[in-house]
């Protein structure tokens, strides 16, 4: 073999070197740096649970929201942006039935004349209601739109939420989950590499954060009630 071939092997092999470490690395930030977390209160027989209905989510945690330069308006409150994105992450996956949105506001205006976030009780009360097989009840107590633009932020974005599905009519609750993310820079944090990938190596809008979190809780809930059963 000439020097010449012997260094183009070199070369090639060490770009398939470059590329499985940069792939080792994506998957072990993968799996360390999660940004949701879960707890299963009481057992749950596979498939007993496919009617859910998505109720809107409060914002009672919520500090006062300070003008900050640079930061763009919110285009509606952070309660209706995260309850649109959880249940829109339920409907793309199979074998379980979410209820309409419409619907769910129908009984809330009929049992409470309008709709809004609501207590355990009201929420009971809803899912009885709409003859579902359980509630999925949220609040927001982080929501903070990034500063700057998708290839240059100020201040990232920050989102924070949790959700509990309640049976019906056992008005018990059987799952918790929670999503807690504010996007890292490489240069912050590089053992966040996978985070900063899964989300198209941008920074995001806090609606485009609340998606993405909606999408990891809604995939670990459905592998609680269904078996690992996420993929379409």
């Amino acid at each position: 073999m000439t020097m010449e071939g012997a260094s183009g092997v070199i070369r090639a092999s060490s770009v398939q070197m470059t590329m499985l470490l940069i792939a080792a690395l994506v998957a072990g930030c993968s799996a360390e740096q999660s940004n949701v977390t879960v707890r299963r209160l009481q057992p749950v027989s596979p498939g007993t649970v496919r009617r859910i209905a998505v109720l809107p989510f409060t914002e009672a945690a919520l500090g006062p929201r300070s003008s900050v330069p640079g930061q763009e308006p919110l285009p509606e409150p952070p309660g209706e942006t995260v309850t649109r994105a959880m249940a829109d992450a339920m409907r793309r996956l199979p074998h379980w039935e979410i209820t309409d949105p419409l619907v769910v506001g129908e009984g809330f205006r009929r049992l409470y004349g309008e709709v809004r976030a609501p207590t355990p009780e009201e929420a009971r009360a809803v899912g009885k209601l709409l003859a579902v097989d359980a509630v999925l009840r949220g609040q927001v107590s982080a929501f903070d739109e990034r500063v700057g633009t998708e290839i240059g932020a100020g201040q990232p974005a920050r989102v924070d939420f949790a959700v509990e599905l309640i049976r019906v009519p056992a008005d018990t609750i059987v799952w918790q989950g929670e999503f807690a993310e504010q996007q890292q820079a490489l240069s912050d944090n590089f053992w966040n590499l996978g985070g900063f990938l899964r989300s198209g190596a941008k920074w995001l809008r806090a609606r485009e954060l609340a998606g993405l979190g909606a999408d990891q809780v809604a995939a670990r809930l459905h592998d609680a009630l269904l078996g690992g059963t996420s993929s379409p």
